[in-house]
Formats: structure tokens, sequence, C-alpha cells
């Protein structure tokens, strides 16, 4: 028998990440540029998730490039409805998705999580790709995650 090697996507959850502060200082080693994006808050809404982003849990400390790509590394607390807390470290790429782009935008990232044992476990095991887009006025960014199964 062999293994099944075809993966397909399932949408798991949207997030929107509502932001407070942004910060970019440096250059820093290499000649990039340290960014900081605190959390205010935000809503988890799908069918496999809902809740909502913990008030001000975390931050996105992306790095800048010279090449204009931002290496994202966020870390910060979901709340699902019944009250269980869920960590995500998301990490990605952002480069062109805001103006001016000067190529094709690519928002991608690949989240990884930490839930309780329990109903939101599967978390803990599986694969989610997921993409997003910022938005201004308020200050936001939408994700919409895939399962890959």
């Amino acid at each position: 028998m062999e293994p099944e090697v075809d993966v397909k996507l399932e949408h798991v959850f949207d997030v929107r990440i509502d932001f407070h502060e942004r910060h970019i200082f440096g250059p820093v080693s290499g000649g990039a540029k340290q960014g900081y994006v605190s959390v205010r808050g935000g809503l988890v809404e799908g069918p496999r998730l809902n809740g909502t982003v913990k008030p001000y849990s975390g931050a996105d400390w992306g790095t800048v490039r010279t090449d204009g790509v931002v290496e994202l590394n966020a870390h910060y607390l979901l709340e699902a409805d019944d009250g269980a807390l869920i960590y995500i470290r998301n990490l990605g790429y952002l480069y062109g998705a805001a103006p001016p782009a000067t190529r094709p935008g690519y928002f991608r990232c690949t989240p990884y999580f930490r839930a309780p044992e329990g109903k939101h476990d599967w978390l803990n095991r599986t694969v989610i790709v997921g993409g997003g887009q910022r938005k201004a006025n308020p200050d936001h960014t939408l994700f919409r995650y895939y399962a890959v199964v």
C-alpha cells in the first residue's frame, strides 16, 4: 500500500487582528530594520474555531529586509468562545502588498499553536497555512487559515 501524499486545503477559520502601535528602527545587523507592531485585539470566526484575539496579548516582531521583504514573527493569544486560551506563533513573508507595489503582493504564513487538551487540541497536530491582507483605517490585518489535509 502506498502512502497518501496528495494534500488538500480545508478552510478552518479567519482572524482579524487590530493593531495598536507600530515602530520600525535600525538598521540592525545585516542592514535590515526591526519592526514592532502591538496587537490591540481582534476576532476569530470560522467553521472550526470562533472567539477573539486576546487584547494586548502580543505583537509582531517583523524584520524588514533590505530587499523589501518583511519576515513576520508574531506571537499572541486567541481566546476561544468556550474560554480556552490558545497561543499562536505566526511566521511568514510579506512583500509588495502595500502601495506602492512594485511586484505582485504576497502575504503568506505558517502558524503554530499551543492549545489545551480537549476540544481545540487538533491545532497542536495540524499543519495550517494562511494568507493575509493588510488594511488601514483602522489599522488591521485579515488572515484566512487552511488546514492541510
